[in-house]
C-alpha cells in the first residue's frame, strides 16, 4: 500500500533541494499514514531514548547506509529521516544515483518532529545524561526501544511497541 504517492508530483510547503521533496514533520506524518515508509538514518545510540511512532519504519544507520541502502524497497515511497536533517541530503543523492525515484526528506529530523508533538515512543530510562558530551551515558546501558540486534541489522521492521 503506497496510497498512490509519487513524491515527484507532490506539492510541499518547503522548497525542493536537488529535486527532492522536503517535508515538514506534519506533511511527512500525512504521507506515512498513506503508506510511505520512514527510513531512520540515526545511529543506535540516537534511537534509544526516542523513536518515531509510525506504522512502518526501517532503521538503516547512516554509518552503514552506503553499504546497505540497496536492501530498501524500490516499489514504496521512502521518507528519509535523521536527528536534524543533516544526513538525509546525501542519502537522497545515493538513492537517486541507484535509481530510487520516490524519495522525500523529513526537514528538521527527529528534533522538529518532537518539537511539533508528533507521535513518539520515549523511554526516559535510556535518555542520555551527563555534564558534558564526554561523560554522557544511559541510565540502563541498553536500548529498550530498539534491541541491539535490530539496531545493528540491515533495514528491518519497526521494533515492537512496549506496553
Amino acid at each position: 500500500m503506497d496510497g498512490g504517492i509519487d513524491f515527484a508530483l507532490c506539492p510541499g510547503t518547503l522548497p525542493r533541494v536537488e529535486g527532492v521533496l522536503n517535508l515538514s514533520p506534519a506533511e511527512a506524518l500525512a504521507y506515512l499514514s498513506r503508506g510511505a515508509i520512514l527510513v531512520d538514518l540515526r545511529e543506535a545510540y540516537e534511537t534509544g531514548f526516542r523513536v518515531f511512532d509510525v506504522e512502518e519504519a526501517l532503521y538503516v544507520p547512516w554509518s552503514r547506509f552506503p553499504s546497505s541502502y540497496r536492501a530498501l524497497p524500490r516499489d514504496r515511497p521512502l521518507i528519509l529521516a535523521d536527528a536534524a536533517g543533516i544526513y538525509c541530503r546525501e542519502a537522497a543523492r545515493l538513492l537517486a544515483g541507484a535509481g530510487y525515484a520516490n524519495v522525500a526528506k523529513l526537514s528538521g529530523g527527529m528534533i522538529d518532529w518532537d518539537a511539533e508533538g508528533l507521535p513518539l515512543r520515549k523511554d526516559p530510562s535510556y535518555e542520555l545524561s551527563g555534564q558534558c558530551a564526554c561523560k554522557l551515558k544511559t541510565r540502563l546501558g541498553k536500548n529498550p526501544l530498539v534491541s541491539n540486534r535490530e539496531a545493528d541489522a540491515s533495514p528491518g521492521a519497526v521494533p515492537p511497541k512496549r506496553n
